[in-house]
């Protein structure tokens, strides 16, 4: 087995990087986190749709991207409710 990408203790690579772990060709760079490569809270790394481990901080490992994230998904955008109008002035007690 070869060597991982990243080695020694001072390298800045994250924790959960794949350059820690595995050596240059078994992972995929990307420019940024995307959700082309989510985190997968079973084993706590990234992958792409085929399981392939995947970097999102190039700068960290010193490696240019292999792959540009694409921007992120459009969400919905609810509109903001409208206050309701109080009709007229309540009193806070009952006169007696």
């Amino acid at each position: 087995m070869s060597q991982p990408f990243a080695q020694g203790e001072d390298h800045p690579a994250c924790g959960i990087c794949p350059s820690k772990r595995l050596p240059r060709e078994s992972f995929v760079v990307y420019d940024r986190p995307s959700w082309e490569c989510p985190f997968d809270p079973a084993d706590g790394y990234r992958y792409t749709a085929d399981r392939t481990p995947a970097c999102v901080h190039p700068h960290k490992v010193g490696l240019e991207p292999d792959r540009t994230a694409p921007p992120p998904k459009d969400t919905p955008v609810e509109p903001e409710a409208t206050p309701q109008r109080r009709r007229g002035w309540l009193p806070s007690f009952r006169a007696r």
